[in-house]
């Protein structure tokens, strides 16, 4: 009797053992099933979040596309798509507090259509805004990569040199006056001149001048004085010897 009671109750502990190693091996599945289901959230998670990233991206991208557009517009001059006049200043002051700051070479040259009044009365206002598009286009087409090029208002244009001497001023301008010169307008042979030209004042950056207006004064000086003596021409002053000429170069 002692054995049979004891076989049974030993079976009576395999049986508990039994059912709870079948609970145990339910629970680890019921937790295999949940720890694979939190997985697949998981990855789905992250799926969906490497597609936010994408999506910031290209949104950042796009976004960065349109401050670009804004800025260029912002400091583009509508009808001849140069730099307008209130980056040309704002760049002008910068690169003369820069020069006089570090003793650089800069120059800067004031460039006229001549008698363009005369040029819209004859071909009217629209041929005229065509006339400064396509002067724009050559004095861009004319000066180094370095140069900075602008509308300064009306047919008046500007052009910054760095790190430009008097010499290397002075064939620069001869190179834009010669470019335009040379270039057929509709209409020209109306003008006083039998041609559509330009006069240009140029001025080097020099000891004496304490702010911007000195050197644009200096250049608008030497401007007039390119156009009293004939137009077509350049005179250049501001700390060397007064000039006008036509350079051959």
């Amino acid at each position: 009797m002692t054995q049979k009671a004891d076989y049974e109750v030993l079976e009576a502990k395999i049986r508990r053992l039994e059912k709870g190693a079948l609970r145990k091996e339910k629970e680890i599945g019921e937790w295999k099933h949940r720890w694979e289901e939190k997985n697949r959230e998981l990855e789905s998670y992250n799926r969906e979040l490497l597609a936010l990233k994408e999506l910031y991206r290209e949104r950042a991208r796009e976004l960065r596309a349109v401050m670009e557009k804004l800025e260029e517009v912002s400091i583009t001059d509508d009808l001849t798509q140069i730099y307008n006049h209130r980056y040309l200043i704002s760049r002008l002051h910068y690169e003369f507090e820069r020069a006089k700051r570090y003793g650089l070479f800069m120059s800067l040259i004031m460039l006229d259509i001549d008698h363009f009044k005369v040029y819209n009365d004859n071909n009217g206002h629209l041929a005229g805004d065509d006339a400064l598009k396509e002067v724009a286009g050559l004095i861009h087409g004319a000066t180094r990569e370095t140069d900075i090029v602008g509308r300064y208002g009306g047919e008046e244009f500007a052009i910054i040199l760095l790190h430009a001497d008097l010499a290397q001023m002075e064939e620069v301008a001869e190179r834009i006056r010669r470019t335009i010169e040379e270039t057929p307008f509709p209409n020209e042979d109306l003008q006083p001149t039998g041609k559509l030209t330009v006069s240009m004042g140029g001025s080097c950056f020099s000891d004496g001048m304490e702010t911007m207006e000195d050197l644009i004064r200096s250049a608008d000086e030497a401007l007039y004085r390119a156009k009293r003596n004939g137009r077509n021409q350049i005179a250049i002053e501001g700390g060397f010897p007064e000039k006008s000429t036509h350079l051959h170069i």
